[in-house]
């Protein structure tokens, strides 16, 4: 899969949300937020 590197600003407390919720889950910052971009993704694509 071709990457492409993107930059987006996240209010800090928002940032560490998601940084906790990946640790819990054991997995890093970016697969957290692909996944669930994906996952919206997909349930928009439902409708």
């Amino acid at each position: 899969m071709d990457r492409e590197q993107t930059t987006i600003r996240l209010p800090v407390e928002l940032k560490e949300k998601l940084q906790k919720e990946a640790d819990r889950r054991g997995i890093g910052f970016n697969a957290l937020v692909l996944m669930i971009l994906s996952e919206e993704r997909s349930h928009h694509q439902k409708e």
